[in-house]
């Protein structure tokens, strides 16, 4: 009897710990100065990208937002796959996702990083949430159109202020928010006058920006409309930092004013977040 209630009360201490550490992403994503970190796939640098175990690293490692790709199987089940097929990704399955069937695509083993044959299979969006719920934020890139099998997950888990979804496309951000009016939107610009026409679209409280157009002059609009920026410190910036892991290297990429960095050098990335927000 003992060892039960011992169990009990370790499981009601993790949950304890998981809201705390998602109210303090909060805090930092609802602050216009706070940087946060996305992991770009989850961690995968370490796991399968898109995989559970590299949700499962990126929380333990202490993201504010994971980014996991979405698509649709031939039935209408939701999974978690960046290209258009598994070709690169899967150990011996061929051929575009869309096209197979949720049974098949569970049977589907991924990668390691090194090319091996993991323990991990494709998972479901909902295994994904599931697990996230609770941790962390997730930004849903959207690789499909069919929202309409997303939408009724993350409303069923109760997750709509916990999931925003991506899109440059935004003909299909207008259908998350024609299926769920308080869904988080965070629509691409490719310039200034994108930002501005967001925002009379959207009023989002989040941009995704490119290098392109960002400067000054961008950040005064997005500051003035309550948006934080996103910006990618994916490709040249990684690599620079990987070779170099000098912090004065990130603060390049951020002083102009960005607040959201998404990275495949998460640990890196974390630790300056702390320098950063003084904490």
């Amino acid at each position: 009897m003992k060892s039960r209630i011992s169990l009990i009360a370790f499981f009601l201490l993790l949950s304890v710990g998981a809201k705390a550490q998602l109210s303090q992403i909060k805090v930092r994503m609802d602050h216009p100065d706070s940087l946060v970190i996305a992991s770009h796939r989850a961690a995968h640098e370490v796991y399968p990208e898109n995989s559970l175990k590299s949700i499962q690293e990126a929380i333990r490692l202490g993201v504010d937002i994971i980014e996991i790709d979405v698509r649709v199987s031939a039935d209408g089940v939701p999974f978690l796959l960046h290209d258009a097929t598994v070709n690169r990704t899967a150990v011996f399955a061929r051929g575009p996702l869309e096209t197979m069937t949720s049974e098949q695509i569970r049977k589907v083993k991924l990668k390691n990083t090194d090319g091996s044959e993991s323990d991990q299979f494709i998972p479901t969006l909902k295994e994904a949430l599931e697990l996230a719920k609770g941790k962390v934020y997730v930004d849903l890139d959207l690789k499909t159109e069919k929202v309409q099998y997303l939408v009724p997950i993350v409303k069923e888990l109760a997750m709509e202020d916990q999931v925003f979804f991506f899109d440059s496309d935004w003909e299909v951000l207008d259908e998350v928010r024609r299926l769920l009016p308080e869904a988080q939107l965070m629509p691409r610009a490719y310039s200034l006058d994108d930002v501005l026409k967001a925002e009379k679209k959207f009023q989002p409280s989040m941009i995704h920006i490119d290098p392109s157009f960002y400067n000054g002059k961008t950040m005064k609009s997005c500051q003035k409309f309550g948006m934080k920026a996103w910006i990618n410190s994916l490709g040249d910036s990684d690599r620079r930092l990987s070779a170099n892991p000098d912090q004065k290297f990130a603060a390049e990429l951020v002083d102009p004013g960005a607040r959201m960095v998404q990275t495949d050098l998460v640990p890196f990335w974390v630790e300056y977040r702390g320098t950063v927000n003084g904490q």
